[in-house]
C-alpha cells in the first residue's frame, strides 16, 4: 500500500488536516470578507477607479448599514467627479447612516432595499444597526447570536430605480445584503441585458446557507457576459469554470467585471 494512501482519510491525521484547511482557508482570503484592512476591497476600489474611466462616476453602495464602504469609496474618489448612491433599507440604520456624512452633492442616501420584485418585506437582526441584518430570518444559534428583532421594510428594483431617478448606467455596484445579493441582481435584468453595469462586487458565505442560494447560482448568472474573480488582499484570483470546491460558506468578497472591460 502506497505511504499516501495510509495517510489519506485515516483517523489519527485528521487534526493535523483540520488545521491545515483552517489556514488554507485563510490563505485563499476566507473569512474575513468584513476585515476592511485586509480583505482588498480597497484594492478593488482602485481597480475600478482604473477601468471605469467616465467623467461622472456612478456608484452604488446597497447594503450600506452605517456607512462604512460609503466612506472608503468617498476617500477613493476624493477630488474626482462622481454621483454616490448608498442604500440602507432599516429605518433605525438608516438615521445612523444619514448622521455620519455632510450634506453632498455627491452623495444621495435612500430608506430602501433592493429585491427581485419592489413589496414590503421582514427585515430580521440581533440588534439594532446590526451588519448581519437580512430579509432571512437567520439561524446564528451555533453563534450565539439570535435573531429575534425584525422590522418591516421596502424593496424596490434596481431597473425600477434607475429608470425612475434617470440612472443610464451603474459604473459600480457595491451589494452586501447577506444571502440577499441574487434576488437584487435578477431586480436589475434590463440593466444587465443592456450592459448597463460594468463591475459588480458581492459577498458570499454564511448567510447564502440561510438564503439557500450556492456559488454555482451566481457563476451561471455571470458566466456569459461577465468575468468573476475573488477578492485577495493584494489582487483578484480568476475564477476560471465552476467546481464544486468554490462552495464555501465562509465570508468571501467577489467582483464580477464585464467581460469587454477586462
Amino acid at each position: 500500500m502506497d505511504l499516501l494512501d495510509q495517510i489519506w482519510g485515516n483517523k489519527n491525521f485528521q487534526f493535523f488536516f483540520e488545521r491545515l484547511r483552517t489556514l488554507a482557508m485563510k490563505g485563499m482570503n476566507y473569512g474575513r470578507a468584513s476585515d476592511y484592512a485586509h480583505n482588498g476591497e480597497p484594492e478593488v476600489i482602485r481597480r475600478v477607479a482604473a477601468i471605469v474611466g467616465t467623467p461622472s462616476t456612478v456608484l452604488f453602495d446597497v447594503g450600506a448599514n452605517k456607512g462604512q464602504f460609503t466612506n472608503h469609496i468617498m476617500d477613493a474618489w476624493l477630488g474626482m467627479s462622481y454621483q454616490l448612491y448608498a442604500f440602507e433599507p432599516s429605518k433605525k440604520t438608516f438615521e445612523i447612516l444619514q448622521r455620519s456624512f455632510p450634506i453632498s452633492p455627491f452623495v444621495h442616501f435612500y430608506n430602501v432595499g433592493f429585491g427581485e420584485k419592489p413589496g414590503l418585506v421582514e427585515l430580521y437582526y440581533d440588534h439594532a444597526g446590526s451588519g448581519l441584518a437580512s430579509v432571512y430570518p437567520r439561524d446564528l444559534s451555533h453563534r450565539q447570536i439570535d435573531f429575534s428583532e425584525h422590522e418591516t421594510i421596502e424593496l424596490t428594483t434596481l431597473d425600477i430605480f434607475c429608470k425612475e431617478n434617470g440612472i443610464a448606467c451603474i459604473d459600480f455596484l457595491k451589494m452586501d445584503v447577506e444571502g440577499h445579493e441574487l434576488a437584487v441582481l435578477k431586480g436589475a435584468t434590463q440593466l444587465l441585458s443592456e450592459g448597463k453595469i460594468k463591475i459588480i462586487q458581492f459577498e458570499f458565505g454564511g448567510c447564502n446557507i440561510d438564503s439557500r442560494t450556492f456559488f454555482r447560482d451566481y457563476y451561471n448568472f455571470f458566466k456569459d457576459k461577465f468575468k468573476l474573480f475573488r477578492v485577495l488582499s493584494n489582487g483578484l484570483r480568476p475564477i476560471e469554470a465552476y467546481s464544486e470546491k468554490l462552495e464555501v460558506f465562509q465570508s468571501a468578497n467577489y467582483v464580477a467585471i464585464r467581460r469587454d472591460l477586462v
